[in-house]
């Protein structure tokens, strides 16, 4: 995972800037951009769930980079979460503590079905 490729993207506020790309990068980077907005962006990696209608998306995560940001963590590679249509920059500690939330929440949802059945046992009744 540590192959690089070069890129050269041309920003409005530093010109031409060849850097290497990341291996795990897909590769699209939009021209025309200031430097501080240069992003190596992973493929998409969704998260699903079954329904009575088919898998439906949850959570959405790709790795990411952001070189030249002027946040120091996002200079870093992080996983960027989508939830709900907004994007969540998240290191690991973050994405520990989304996996502990969703675990509780899968025994939250397990009660549920825990209670259903007791339901539907009462009505076959």
């Amino acid at each position: 995972m540590s192959e690089h490729r070069p890129v050269t993207i041309h920003t409005l506020d530093h010109g031409d800037i060849a850097l290497p790309c990341p291996a795990w990068c897909i590769g699209e980077h939009e021209d025309d951009v200031r430097r501080v907005d240069i992003t190596h962006v992973g493929p998409d990696e969704p998260l699903t769930l079954p329904t009575r209608r088919g898998p439906v998306t949850h959570l959405v995560t790709a790795i990411e980079i952001r070189p030249f940001s002027d946040d120091p963590f996002l200079r870093r590679v992080f996983i960027n979460v989508e939830i709900d249509g907004d994007w969540y920059p998240t290191g690991l500690p973050g994405l520990e503590a989304m996996a502990d939330a969703l675990e509780a929440q899968a025994d939250e949802l397990r009660e549920r079905a825990r209670r259903l059945a007791a339901l539907l046992s009462e009505h076959n009744r």
